[in-house]
C-alpha cells in the first residue's frame, strides 16, 4: 500500500501544475518517465519457459536553474514488475535510484542512491545489453546501485574526468577516472576500497561509424578476476552484438566460467524495441553450472 501511494504521488506530481512552478516555468524542468520491459526466458537448467519482467522502472525527475551557474536536480525511480503486476522489490529497497544534487563549474555533487562511481566508469563498457552482458562484473560487484552515499564528479578537464564516492550503506569508498583520447576512444580506471575485499579495474571504450568494441578487466581481492568484452554494430533499425567473458575464481569454491553472449535488437519505433539475447557458459555462473539461457522480449520507453 505504501508503494502504491508513492506511485500515485509521482504521477500526480508529473501531471498536475504547481503554482510556484508556473511562475518560474523558464527555470524549472520536470518529467515523469518509465521503461516497461517483459520477456520470455528459456533455460537449459530449468524445464519450460517463463514469462518475466526485465528490470522495468518508473520515475520522476526534475531540475532547477538556481542562477550564478548553479543547477539543482533530483530523481526518484521505482522498481516495477509488469509480469507480476507489482511495484517495489522483495528486498525492501524499492527505489532503484533516489537522489538530489547540485552542479556547476566545480562539477557535480549528489547524495542518495544511484549508479555507483565504479559502475559508471568501468562496468558500463561491457554492460550494453538489457540483461545478459557483463557477467564477470556482476559476479564481483553487487553494489552497482549504492545508497546512503555522497558522490562527486568533476567537470571535463581537457578529456579527463574523475569521480569519488563514499557509502555508509556498504561502508566503502570508490574512485574512478576516465580519459577521452579521441572522439572514438576512451579509457578508464577504478577502485573500490572495502574493509574485506578491495577491487581494481580498467576499461576501454571504442565507438565509431555505427559499431563499438568495449571491454573491462577486474580483480577483487580474495574473490577472483576476469574480463568482459562486448562488441556491436548497428545497421538501420537493427543492432547485433557479441560478448565473451572469462572468470577465474581465487577461492576454494572453484566457480570459474567462460561465457559467450549473442544479441539482436530491432527498433520498432524510437520508443519501442524488440530484443533477443542468448548466452551459454562452461563452469559455474551465478551458481548454475554448464548451462545456457535464451531470452526474447519487448521494451517500451516513455
Amino acid at each position: 500500500m505504501k508503494i502504491k501511494r508513492i506511485c500515485l504521488a509521482l504521477t500526480c506530481a508529473a501531471f498536475i501544475p504547481v503554482t510556484n512552478a508556473e511562475s518560474n516555468a523558464e527555470k524549472i524542468d520536470y518529467s515523469f518517465y518509465g521503461s516497461l520491459r517483459a520477456m520470455v526466458e528459456s533455460t537449459k537448467h530449468e524445464n519450460g519457459d517463463d514469462f518475466k519482467d526485465t528490470l522495468s522502472r518508473i520515475g520522476i525527475k526534475g531540475s532547477h536553474d538556481l542562477g550564478n551557474g548553479l543547477s539543482g536536480f533530483a530523481l526518484y525511480e521505482l522498481k516495477v514488475d509488469i509480469a507480476e503486476g507489482e511495484l517495489g522489490s522483495e528486498t525492501g529497497k524499492d527505489a532503484r535510484q533516489a537522489y538530489i544534487g547540485l552542479s556547476g563549474d566545480f562539477g557535480t555533487v549528489m547524495a542518495g542512491r544511484y549508479w555507483s562511481t565504479f559502475y559508471n566508469a568501468i562496468a558500463w563498457a561491457p554492460d550494453q545489453l538489457l540483461l545478459s552482458s557483463a557477467p564477470v562484473y556482476y559476479t564481483l560487484d553487487a553494489n552497482f546501485h549504492i545508497g546512503k552515499s555522497v558522490m562527486y564528479t568533476s567537470p571535463d578537464l581537457n578529456g579527463l574526468q574523475v569521480s569519488a564516492l563514499y557509502s555508509n550503506e556498504v561502508e566503502q569508498s570508490q574512485f574512478a577516472a576516465t580519459y577521452r583520447i579521441s572522439d572514438s576512444l576512451k579509457v578508464a580506471a577504478g577502485m573500490i576500497n572495502d574493509d574485506e575485499n578491495d577491487s581494481a579495474a580498467v576499461a576501454v571504450y571504442y565507438n565509431t561509424n555505427g559499431y563499438y568494441l568495449n571491454g573491462m578487466y577486474m580483480d577483487k581481492d580474495n574473490t577472483g578476476q576476469g574480463a568482459d568484452i562486448m562488441g556491436g554494430v548497428t545497421s538501420g533499425k537493427n543492432s547485433y552484438a557479441l560478448g565473451v567473458s572469462t572468470f577465474e575464481d581465487s577461492t576454494d569454491a572453484g566457480n570459474d566460467f567462460d561465457a559467450v553472449i549473442l544479441s539482436y535488437q530491432h527498433a520498432i519505433h524510437p520508443q519501442m524495441q524488440f530484443w533477443l539475447e542468448a548466452s551459454a557458459w562452461d563452469g559455474v555462473l551465478y551458481g548454475t553450472p554448464d548451462s545456457n539461457v535464451t531470452r526474447v522480449g519487448i521494451k517500451y520507453d516513455f
